[in-house]
């Protein structure tokens, strides 16, 4: 069942990226959109799958500010390094409880799909396997010098809340 899900969340993935890759056209704004979503799915799909740092290595919450740049723009960037900091430091969770790319504490999916939106947006959307609740997720992209970054996740049944409001509460005293 595991490995089931496993090769349908990357064979979406793989196939999104192939796709645009084997563009003969110059690439459109949206396809850079979702290549930039596409690629933080295929370095940390593995989540679903496992706990382990030791195999697969830190989990996206638990990575350097350089790592999460590749993905998200500068706030958002900082904004989830404090988060970690916070963490570290207090021995417990800070604003961030859940996975921001699976919203959920315990990340799983099937049949995942990532499309383009309008307003710079990218829509995520996937079904949680022990449930079959189906979630979506909504990517607001910013253009920096570096190209296409994440610049806020929308959770569209979660009240409406978006990770950057969540990082941006005030921290526990402890966690600075």
């Amino acid at each position: 069942m595991l490995s089931t899900a496993l090769n349908r969340v990357l064979g979406a993935i793989s196939l999104a990226i192939v796709f645009m890759a084997s563009s003969t056209a110059a690439p459109r704004m949206s396809d850079e959109q979702i290549a930039i979503v596409g690629s933080l799915y295929k370095a940390f799909a593995w989540q679903i799958l496992s706990n382990s740092n030791n195999i697969f290595g830190k989990p996206l919450t638990q990575q350097e500010g350089a790592i999460l740049r590749r993905y998200f723009d500068q706030e958002l960037s900082s904004l989830l390094v404090k988060d970690r900091q916070c963490a570290t430091t207090s021995g417990e969770l800070c604003n961030l409880d859940f996975d921001p790319i699976f919203a959920s504490q315990d990340p799983a999916a099937i049949d995942l799909s990532i499309r383009s939106a309008p307003n710079d947006m990218v829509a995520v959307e996937f079904t949680y396997p022990s449930s079959g609740e189906k979630i979506r997720l909504e990517y607001r992209l910013t253009k920096s010098q570096a190209g296409w970054r994440i610049g806020d996740i929308r959770y569209p049944g979660m009240s409406d809340v978006t990770l950057k409001q969540l990082l941006a509460r005030k921290l526990p005293r402890n966690g600075n």
